[in-house]
């Protein structure tokens, strides 16, 4: 009788690790998918059926509930949260990368000068910015419009730029780049 309850708990035991490493699998499985992954397709993955699968879920679910990452549950797929609570700010979004310096010397010349024509950034930089102007056009970070007073197309920051980049107003832009200038 004795021999029964030590081979048991042993098997309990045995049982216990396999429970534990099937919900690590589980949580590791969770944690590197980018979007919730249905219960059939994690029993597939960790060797389960669905109901055990559902169970380890549970468990998990119980193990996460009182952290600052919680596993929620849409419809039959699960993926990890962040409660409401804890929410960091919305990250400011940045510039594509990819601009080349012609191209950043312009965008710069137009945020700091204001709306220009061809022939003033010419005059400014001293050389041609034709094809920049065109990618930076192609972009939505420059609108160019028709001055009838200028007799050309006038460049200026689109409000797709500043929409991408956060601000509100060409106002705020510029107030932005005046206190990073000052090292504020």
């Amino acid at each position: 009788m004795v021999e029964r309850s030590s081979k048991a708990r042993s098997q309990a035991f045995i049982n216990g690790l396999e429970v534990q490493a099937a919900k690590q699998r589980l949580e590791a499985m969770l944690f590197s998918a980018g979007e919730p992954v249905g219960v059939r397709y994690l029993a597939r993955r960790i060797g389960q059926t669905t109901s055990a699968t559902r169970r380890l879920l549970e468990s998990l679910q119980a193990d996460y509930a009182n952290r600052g990452v919680r596993l929620v549950q849409a419809g039959q797929k699960y993926c990890f949260s962040i409660p409401d609570r804890l929410d960091p700010e919305p990250i400011q979004p940045k510039p594509k990368v990819g601009l080349s310096r012609q191209a950043l010397e312009i965008l710069a010349l137009v945020i700091t000068k204001g709306p220009l024509s061809r022939k003033e950034i010419l005059g400014l930089r001293g050389v041609t910015s034709d094809k920049a102007l065109v990618s930076l056009v192609g972009r939505r970070l420059l609108t160019a419009k028709r001055d009838y007073a200028k007799k050309s197309l006038v460049y200026d920051v689109s409000d797709e730029l500043l929409k991408r980049w956060g601000f509100e107003s060409r106002e705020e832009l510029l107030h932005e780049v005046e206190s990073r200038r000052r090292g504020l």
